[in-house]
């Protein structure tokens, strides 16, 4: 990689030392009146009004130029004069504008300030951006190592990454290069928002505004990176006028001591930060309101982030009422709308913001099973009987001290704790109730319903506006259903309906339900799902993994445990397929172990990710043979993958399959 590295510099070196200008060709020309770039000339080509035009005649007569071109549809007449004080006067089509050469590697500061703010749609459905450019390609040589270096698929094309402020998930559109380097990508936007491009490596902020269009030129030999577009002022500020904002780690957080050391430090990096952008912004007083605006909110949502990720770093995540007013105070009281502004450093801090109070909302209220026990049985889900119910009435009354002693103990012994309350004779007849056909999924409802409602008040308590109570509730539900993989009942869905506004965080949400109300409808090979009979009786994990792997023998079992609840498990199991195909010449069964996973929610996530095939085997072991069998092979966290070989010998190998390649390596060895 350093050889490659060497020759790429070289080669680079001799050819932008190799370059230079032939008459108009490779040069960029701003309209001095207005600033913004107005036309290049690239490789034949005329670039202009946001189209590529294909010159057909130019003819110098004393430093001056007549350009023709055409695009297909229209013609263009450019007439360039002679340069007089470092400056031309270009003629487009009968329009006249002063111009100047650009120099730099960014569009040089515009002359005048522009006030105007951005733009704010009111989160109007079926909205959209088009960025379409031209990423100038470089000599074959260097472009062959660079494929080398990034991927050959990397090279030929580009990305735009968003998190959607509905869902609170990252969504990313892609667009192919064509041979010369140039693309076209559409993509819908809820509102002004920031965006990642990403191309050959590289990254680019763009803040979008709806409806419009930008054209971006990157032209590595000429070192350019210049945006044309009526509105694309605040995306050449960014780039040349650039504002580092770090963000700490928890690690760091925790070194800062306590939550009040914590919102002390983050209010004084938020100062700093601030201070930078007014530093900017004096140096270069003709930066737009945009620009001031887009780095305000982008310092804010940055700092509340962090400011927010303190909470993990304090028993049951309680901050105190001081910390959490300055974050309301400080950071989204300031934050400008629209909310997208902040991209996915807002979406990080909104996610957080929103899990915080919904657990303040559940830590004001009592939960008493009896209330969900006594609910079930009047619905006819469950029948109790005398014993049942005394059950009941014993965890009710042993469930407050439990939980409180839980609280003022560290993370790492309260697993301890729960396993002792769970060998109460009142929690095995509680176990055996909650186990009963249909519970689970109906209790799974109540609570979400529940839950909402009590979020709900809370919001009411808080004085949220509209629009953020309408994202919480959308992100709330959407990430329950992402949580279950199971769709809300309908009982959810009209409650959800009443109390939203924006119609895109509607159709979120009830796009995301449809999309698992129709997976649970697909047809599934129930035999890959193995019964757990066989092991019935057993609490041992070392015969519990014996019993299951034994009619397997003399095959190598690669085993998967994971669980329905796990994003980094979901992630890998998308690509399963791919990972069968790569591994098909070796003799390999796939055995699959769900941790604590709601049976509808784990024959979902099969379904989903299509993880299936006839050397494919999936247990959902009770949870008590479960966390047995984790302790013989030794999960520490999941994922975990585990190989056993052809003797039924447990490896204690990396078997993890994101690196496919090492795997088969390992694998080979095994034949």
């Amino acid at each position: 990689m350093k050889k490659l590295f060497s020759i790429l510099s070289v080669v680079m070196l001799l050819v932008l030392c190799g370059c230079s200008n032939d008459g108009m060709n490779d040069t960029y020309w701003r309209n001095d009146k207005t600033g913004e770039w107005l036309i290049g000339f690239v490789e034949n080509k005329v670039v202009y009004d946001c189209q590529y035009w294909n010159i057909t005649s130019q003819t110098e007569e004393e430093d001056a130029y007549t350009i023709e071109a055409e695009n297909g549809k229209e013609k263009l007449v450019v007439n360039i004069g002679k340069e007089e004080n470092d400056l031309r006067t270009i003629t487009i089509n009968g329009k006249e504008a002063t111009c100047s050469y650009i120099n730099s590697n960014y569009l040089p500061d515009y002359p005048e300030k522009d006030t105007t703010s951005v733009a704010d749609n009111n989160y109007q459905e079926g909205d959209s951006v088009t960025i379409m450019g031209w990423i100038r390609p470089l000599p074959s040589a260097v472009q062959w190592l660079q494929e080398k270096i990034y991927g050959e698929e990397k090279m030929n094309e580009v990305s735009v990454n968003a998190t959607n402020i509905y869902t609170n998930q990252e969504e990313s559109f892609t667009a192919r290069l064509d041979s010369l380097g140039r693309f076209t990508l559409r993509m819908p936007i809820a509102n002004t928002t920031a965006l990642w491009f990403d191309y050959d490596g590289g990254l680019l902020t763009i803040v979008a505004e709806p409806n419009e269009t930008y054209f971006l030129m990157i032209d590595p030999i000429e070192e350019k990176k210049l945006f044309m577009g009526k509105n694309a002022r605040l995306q050449n500020e960014i780039m040349a006028h650039h504002i580092e904002v770090s963000i700490c780690g928890t690690d760091s957080l925790g070194r800062m001591g306590g939550s009040m050391n914590i919102l002390a430090n983050i209010e004084s990096k938020t100062k700093e930060d601030l201070q930078k952008l007014n530093e900017m912004c004096k140096e270069h007083p003709t930066l737009s309101e945009k620009y001031k605006t887009f780095y305000q909110d982008e310092i804010l949502s940055k700092n509340a982030n962090m400011l927010m990720q303190g909470m993990y770093l304090v028993p049951d995540y309680e901050l105190p009422e001081p910390y959490m007013e300055a974050v309301n105070e400080n950071y989204l009281a300031k934050m400008l709308e629209p909310y997208t502004l902040g991209g996915e450093h807002f979406q990080r801090f909104f996610k957080d913001y929103g899990q915080y109070y919904e657990m303040a909302a559940n830590n004001k209220h009592d939960a008493p099973l009896q209330w969900i026990m006594d609910k079930a049985e009047r619905d006819g889900i469950i029948r109790l009987s005398a014993q049942d119910k005394e059950a009941i009435k014993q965890c009710d009354a042993a469930y407050p001290a439990h939980r409180e002693m839980v609280k003022n103990t560290p993370d790492s012994l309260r697993q301890a704790l729960y396993d002792e309350f769970d060998k109460n004779e009142f929690m095995v007849a509680i176990n055996e109730i909650t186990s009963r056909e249909g519970y689970e999924e109906y209790a799974r409802q109540q609570f979400t319903l529940r839950d909402m409602k009590w979020y709900l008040e809370e919001m009411e308590v808080l004085g949220w506006s509209q629009p953020v109570r309408d994202l919480a509730l959308s992100n709330y539900l959407c990430k329950t259903i992402n949580w279950t993989r199971i769709p809300l009942s309908q009982e959810i869905l009209d409650l959800a309906d009443a109390n939203i506004q924006l119609e895109g965080a509607k159709a979120a949400f009830h796009a995301l339900n449809d999309k698992y109300e129709q997976i649970g409808q697909r047809l599934l090979n129930e035999d890959i799902l193995k019964s757990n009979d066989a092991v019935r009786d057993m609490s041992d994990g070392e015969k519990i993994l014996r019993k299951l792997i034994e009619p397997y023998k003399g095959k190598i079992i690669l085993i998967d445990v994971w669980g329905t609840w796990c994003g980094p498990c979901k992630m890998r199991l998308s690509h399963s397929q791919e990972e069968y195909e790569r591994l098909k010449s070796y003799d390999i069964v796939y055995m699959y172990f769900a941790n604590s996973s709601e049976d509808k929610s784990w024959k979902n996530v099969i379904k989903e990710y299509n993880v299936v095939g006839d050397n494919v085997v999936h247990y959902n072991l009770p949870d008590d043979q479960q966390k047995a069998l984790e302790k013989f092979i030794g999960v520490q966290g999941y994922p975990t993958y585990k190989l056993i070989d052809q003797n039924g010998n447990l490896l204690d190998v990396n078997a993890d399959p994101i690196d496919l390649d090492a795997l088969a390596g390992l694998l080979e060895r095994m034949k």
